[in-house]
């Protein structure tokens, strides 16, 4: 008697013991179970079958890994003897679940799966009409493929956004909504939902996370607001077995902040015509922009290598392969908010001629709506496997495909900014209920605060009385509690239409979908955390000075105070002026912790490690004037200053930075608390 490789499931623990090919169990489960475990059989479902099995007890093998069929309970448990052969059993697992085993090369035809994932990016592509970039590898695939222009995620940031992809769910429905939360205790996902990895493991199929392989760096990110175990099988489709299919899906750092020039063709700020309007024309600005589009570039390099190694190792014919992001781009009104520029992303899909479906075509367009939990349904579907009845994504392909007529997305808390925004969007108009309107858009945010050039420009324009049109909107104090935009006149998003009564029908029909949306999904979103989060609970902004580690920052008596809590501690500053020579120049009072050095960055170089001078401000509890000179080459962007690890106190009485040119010295900016 002969067995393939096995899989014993144990359920309650979410553990898999896999058997060698050719061992024969002994006539009971549990009792080998529990010889390789030591389980009970009180907590052990063994899941496997015999021929007879498979039609008494609906359960099958599938793919090499033993499971049960959807309808049966998971805490059946029951023992089977088996006197099967080898051929015997693959025929039987055949039988139940109408899937061969194997699909990739040489198997029975089962497509790979591959989903290439960038960060923070909209549809910028040279595909997409953007004149100002040349994205040949992903243009190449969008030829090959179906180029998807009205994509949209569920949320514009990265945690709740791949929490809603990695299970098919709003991030809303499932109380993933809040960013980076639930990572101090072991929140698991809502009965009945899975990850829908798990429902490809469940049909044979290897499933991996890319990370360092084959000269390609994926970050193998998840950053799932949720816990669950055996999300992937590995980090390479290279460790799968002979013959069986594969999914992966490889994550890419760019387009997120910091932004990489592109040294072999640097995009020419001066020349660019796709800066938004909605931003100020200003040269720090065109750089950022630019910037970003560099970064562009460098992810289309990295796709092209993942093709190729597709390409090299004969699989191409063999893989669907999905190109998108998980949101929208980094910049004011982009990521983090509602607005298309924070949802709005690309979707390329190429499918090989033998795995074809309806709905599909090579080189075509696909001009529907489509959610980004759909990408999850659609992944299911081509890899055959009917998405389950919960699931709130829907393929996209299909001969039963039904059009979505608006799509729906989700802020709520963003780092340490507590915000609820909501926003229905159909092909021609965009509605967005803003659920705390008495606050700002730019509320206090240390990573937007920090790292936004375009956003520090936008500020120091309107201190100066010189921001007007829809970028002195975003700075406003307050915001409307509702916005409706025409798409087709307005795609920026700038004419707020809400309160037009031209448009009043329209906006109450609007209304209506999200509330009810809102009812119908049982939106998490109603109800605020109990708890700040760990990574959040140093995070504290003093007129734009900033900590984000280790340190709180407060102000008392005219002065700016950082209590620091051990390593780590430093005071952030975005403020971009033009360079290249300055000084900086502040008098502090250190107290058991000292300052240690003084960093800077441009917006071209914002975290370079060598632009850094040392400081030597004692903690004598006494007040010292300390200057230090540096260079910026183009445009400075950050500062800060740097605390010895020992918890402690400084003060600041000010902070002056000057221009520098030879001897002579011109103040750039005086901060006085």
């Amino acid at each position: 008697m002969e067995l393939a490789t096995l899989n014993w499931v144990d359920w309650f623990n979410n553990r898999r013991l896999p058997g060698p090919i050719g061992y024969v169990p002994p006539p009971e489960f549990e009792a080998m179970y529990d010889q390789t475990h030591g389980a009970s059989e009180k907590e052990v479902c063994v899941t496997y079958s015999s021929l007879e099995g498979t039609r008494g007890d609906s359960r099958h093998v599938s793919g090499g890994f033993v499971r049960e069929c959807a309808g049966r309970s998971r805490d059946m448990r029951k023992t089977f003897r088996y006197n099967l052969s080898r051929r015997d059993m693959i025929r039987g697992a055949l039988g139940a679940t109408g899937l061969a085993l194997g699909g990739c090369r040489g198997g029975a035809g089962r497509p790979n799966i591959l989903w290439m994932i960038a960060e923070d990016f909209c549809p910028d592509l040279g595909c997409y009409g953007n004149k100002d970039l040349q994205t040949p590898n992903l243009d190449r695939l969008a030829s090959q493929g179906m180029r998807f222009t009205r994509a949209f995620v569920t949320g514009p940031v990265c945690s709740a956004s791949r929490s809603a992809l990695a299970t098919g769910m709003y991030q809303t429905t499932i109380g993933a909504q809040n960013h980076r939360s639930h990572r101090q205790d072991d929140y698991r996902l809502p009965e009945p939902v899975r990850v829908f990895t798990h429902f490809l493991q469940d049909a044979g199929y290897h499933t991996s996370n890319l990370k360092n392989s084959h000269g390609l760096h994926g970050t193998g990110k998840t950053d799932f607001n949720f816990h669950a175990e055996h999300v992937f099988d590995g980090e390479d489709w290279s460790e799968r077995r002979p013959g069986q299919p594969f999914y992966a899906q490889i994550n890419f750092s760019e387009t997120h902040r910091p932004f990489r020039r592109f040294p072999k063709d640097p995009t020419d700020p001066d020349k660019l015509t796709t800066l938004p309007p909605y931003y100020p024309d200003h040269p720090a600005v065109r750089l950022d922009w630019a910037c970003y589009l560099d970064d562009a570039k460098h992810l289309d390099v990295k796709v092209g290598r993942v093709l190729g190694r597709l390409e090299e190792e004969g699989l191409a014919e063999d893989t669907i392969v999905f190109f998108f992001a998980d949101h929208g781009r980094p910049m004011p009104r982009g990521k983090q908010f509602l607005y298309d520029a924070g949802i709005h992303i690309p979707l390329i899909v190429r499918v090989p001629e033998k795995f074809s479906v309806e709905g599909y075509q090579a080189g075509g367009t696909f001009e529907e709506l489509v959610s980004a939990i759909d990408i999850t349904a659609t992944t299911l579907q081509l890899a055959g496997i009917d998405p389950p009845a919960y699931m709130e994504g829907r393929p996209f392909f299909g001969p039963a495909v039904k059009p979505r007529t608006y799509i729906i997305a989700a802020r709520d808390r963003c780092d340490e900014t507590v915000d609820r925004i909501r926003c229905v969007r159909d092909k021609q108009f965009k509605y967005i209920k803003n659920f705390f309107p008495d606050r700002p858009y730019t509320q206090q945010n240390v990573y937007k605060d920090t790292q936004y050039a375009t956003l520090a420009v936008m500020r120091q324009l309107k201190e100066a009385g010189k921001l007007t049109g829809p970028a002195a909107q975003f700075l406003a104090d307050t915001r409307p509690p509702e916005e409706l935009y025409d798409l087709e006149k307005d795609p920026y998003e700038i004419h707020n239409l809400a309160d037009d009564p031209a448009h009043a029908s329209e906006l109450e029909k609007m209304r209506r979908i999200l509330e009810d949306w809102i009812q119908s999904t049982g939106d998490k979103g109603q109800f605020l955390e109990h708890q700040v989060q760990e990574q959040d609970k140093y995070r504290s902004e003093v007129d734009g000075w900033c900590t984000r580690t280790r340190a709180l920052a407060s102000k008392a008596g005219g002065r700016l105070k950082v209590e620091t809590f051990g390593k780590g501690a430093h005071l952030l500053r975005a403020y971009v002026a033009q360079g290249p020579g300055f000084e900086i120049e502040c008098r502090a009072r250190c107290k058991k912790v000292s300052i240690t050095g003084f960093r800077w960055g441009t917006i071209e170089d914002l975290r370079n490690p060598k632009l850094r001078t040392a400081v030597d401000l004692p903690a004598d509890g006494k007040w010292h004037t300390w200057r230090g000179s540096f260079e910026a080459p183009g445009w400075l962007a950050q500062m800060e200053f740097q605390f010895s690890e020992e918890p402690g106190e400084v003060e600041f009485d000010w902070i002056r930075l000057w221009r520098r040119d030879g001897a002579r010295k011109q103040l750039v900016k005086e901060w006085r608390f």
